[in-house]
């Protein structure tokens, strides 16, 4: 026994100096581009940051403050008393204030407030912005979530951040999505099932771990056993010249609610910008063949300027204030700056940095500043 004891010490480290070795490897390999798609990162969101709403279907919850872990970035989130991300409304009482309204590109939970676009937004103009982002939201959301703050914050525009990925679809849903909400008991607290353990701690922390969820996603897809094969197909499809009819109609629905929006704006005096963003495969194009192709989309009929295009000549036909992001991303990510996350999807510091350039010279030239 004396002597097996030293053995299962060395084996026992050496399993843990290999395992180390790998973890350290694994940071060092780029996956395939569609990691953000696969990984997905909100399975490792905090539970609580959202409280169940019947008529947003959730909202984030006053007080709420946690780290936010996910292979690539540890940030810490905050939620004030009015269900903004960022401080007392208290403490810049008399500044001049926007509400930044849309899904997850609006929240950026991927960042620190003061690296957001909406902070550095705030330190380059002097007024503040609001961030009202909720991941998942829908523009019809946004626009109820406006409504609901813009006297309360005293706001003298709305910033929505309408995101291409899959805005149109969500837009489209609207109905079902406040069906949805109305038959669901409203104030209780919601976020992922919790996970074992282990499961956990390597969901939020290990890069290894997140080849392998990737990888095994990937499997279920190409097999067809992965529940979300369908979703993800329509929602790529309208990047595609075989979507042409499906983005048509999405658009059109889109148009509606943008409009909804922008009256609401005007009737309460305030000025509307739309920041249209691309999803990551439109910007890193290294990206598409693993993305489109685990679905069993055609490469050939890929189009992936299609959508940007729809929206912002919906925006125009309504006379909204448009900023395409995908120009400034785009050269941003050819000087070799990497725009959006690896496993998240989202946009990285630099890219909010991008962003929040491209959004001051929007509002500047409409004079909204």
């Amino acid at each position: 026994m004396k002597r097996l004891l030293p053995r299962l010490g060395l084996v026992l480290m050496g399993l843990f100096v290999g395992l180390l070795l790998s973890e350290l490897g694994a940071r060092l390999v780029q996956p395939a581009g569609n990691a953000d798609l696969l990984f997905n990162a909100p399975d490792a969101s905090p539970f609580g940051l959202y409280t169940s709403d019947r008529v947003l279907g959730l909202v984030p919850t006053p007080g709420f403050s946690a780290t936010v872990r996910s292979p690539g970035y540890a940030v810490d989130l905050r939620i004030n008393a009015l269900g903004l991300r960022g401080p007392d409304p208290l403490t810049v009482a008399g500044v001049p204030a926007w509400l930044a309204i849309g899904d997850s590109f609006t929240m950026s939970v991927q960042v620190a407030e003061e690296d957001s676009f909406c902070g550095q937004l705030s330190a380059a103009t002097g007024q503040i912005f609001w961030n009202a982002g909720v991941d998942g939201y829908s523009t019809p959301g946004a626009a109820l979530r406006y409504g609901l703050l813009d006297e309360a914050v005293g706001s003298r525009g709305a910033l929505l951040t309408f995101f291409l990925g899959n805005d149109l679809h969500d837009n489209a849903r609207w109905p079902q999505i406040q069906q949805e909400a109305m038959s669901k008991p409203a104030g209780r607290l919601m976020g992922p099932p919790p996970l074992p353990f282990p499961q956990g701690l390597l969901l939020r922390n290990s890069f290894l771990f997140a080849h392998y969820r990737v990888w095994a996603r990937a499997q279920a897809l190409t097999a067809g056993t992965d529940p979300s094969l369908q979703r993800w197909r329509h929602e790529l499809e309208i990047f595609t010249r075989m979507g042409r009819n499906g983005l048509e109609r999405l658009a059109n629905q889109s148009e509606g609610a943008l409009q909804r929006l922008a009256n609401e704006t005007r009737a309460r005096g305030d000025h509307l910008m739309v920041a249209v963003a691309p999803p990551a495969f439109v910007i890193d194009r290294s990206r598409v063949p693993s993305t489109f192709g685990v679905v069993g989309l055609n490469l050939n009929e890929v189009d992936l300027d299609g959508p940007g295009q729809a929206i912002l000549a919906a925006l125009a036909r309504q006379g909204i204030a448009g900023c395409d992001l995908s120009t400034p991303l785009a050269a941003a990510q050819s000087q070799g700056e990497a725009m959006y996350l690896t496993y998240d999807g989202h946009w990285t510091r630099a890219g909010h940095r991008v962003v929040a350039e491209a959004v001051q010279a929007c509002l500047a030239r409409e004079g909204m500043l």
